[in-house]
Formats: C-alpha cells, structure tokens, sequence
C-alpha cells in the first residue's frame, strides 16, 4: 500500500486516546501492521516490543522485551480497527501524545488516521507456558457504564473464545517463545 498512515489507540478504561507517533511502521498492508516501539512513559519492568496488527482478526499480538532487549513475554490484545471517525471523542476522554494537536489541526494531508480500540480483554503468554486472560472485569465494567456496546463485548469475548482455543491446542506441541506458537491462524 502507497499510502502513509497515522496510528492511534483508543482506550476505554482508562478513557483515552493516544496518538501513537513514534511507533515505526515495519510494514503495512490489507492484512497486517507491524510496529516496531518504546513504552511511552519510562518503566523499570520492559522497555518496548514489537506488535502485529492482525487487522482482519482482530488481535494485536506484541513481543515485548526488557531493558536488555530480551523477550519477556506475549501480549495479545483484542482490538477493532476503526477509521478517522473514531477520532470524534467526548470531553470525557484524555487526548494523549499530540492526539490534540492532530485532531484541532484536521489531520496531516496525505496521511491516513487508523484508530484501534482496545476491547479490554488481553492474553498473556508467558515463557514458563502459563496463559493468562486479564481484564474481563473492566470490559463488564466498561459495558455497564455504557462506554462500549453490547455488540463490542460481544465480539470480543469471540475473538478471546477463538484464541484461546488456537493458543491450548498448540500447547504442548511447541515452544511458546516460538512466534509461531501465538500466530492467529
């Protein structure tokens, strides 16, 4: 694809959206983005990764490493794309790094916005095997104080049902450091 896009996250809980602009676009297409970045605020437990959009399935699967640069873990979240629409939020959300700017400003020509929503639910797929599922708690919170639909709720408890049972039929039968191993197919 020729081309050039923006990325931004629209999170729920807590209520914002962030302007992702110093992630790296490794690579764009139909069927995925990849991505490669450092955490927007210092952390002492990583220090960034590497993440795929998987832009028809719904999940966004990132590598993240420490401050070494080792592999720490998976992390796998439920995701919508949306387009520049999304970028309309109430006085209630928290404009992150330039999001602001780049909406007063009506964009950047020539530049096309995609806005993932994380759907609250996240998968965690650690070294030692353990699979975790966090967040379930906010996503019904989320949906009882009518900051998603009953229909995103929907789909994301799909998108983690079908995951989860792509994630525990591969295990066992190879490496979960294997990126293979977390692959949506």
């Amino acid at each position: 694809m020729s081309e050039k896009i923006m990325l931004f996250r629209r999170r729920f809980i807590p209520n914002e959206l962030t302007f992702l602009k110093d992630d790296e676009i490794l690579a764009y297409n139909d069927e995925i983005i990849v991505t490669r970045w450092n955490s927007l605020k210092p952390r002492n437990d990583f220090s960034g990764g590497m993440s795929t959009y998987y832009r028809k399935k719904g999940i966004k699967i990132s590598r993240i490493i420490d401050n070494n640069g080792d592999f720490l873990h998976w992390y796998c979240d439920i995701v919508t794309e949306c387009g520049p629409e999304a970028l309309d939020v109430d006085n209630g959300c928290k404009l992150r790094n330039g999001a602001d700017t780049f909406i007063l400003e009506g964009g950047i020509p020539g530049v096309h916005p995609i806005v993932y929503q994380d759907l609250l639910i996240d998968i965690i797929v650690n070294p030692n095997g353990l699979i975790e599922v966090a967040d379930l708690d906010e996503l019904a919170d989320a949906q009882k104080n009518g900051l998603i639909t009953s229909e995103m709720t929907n789909k994301a408890l799909h998108i983690a049902k079908d995951y989860l049972r792509l994630l525990y039929g591969r295990y066992g039968k190879m490496d979960v450091t294997d990126e293979r191993f977390v692959l949506p197919y």
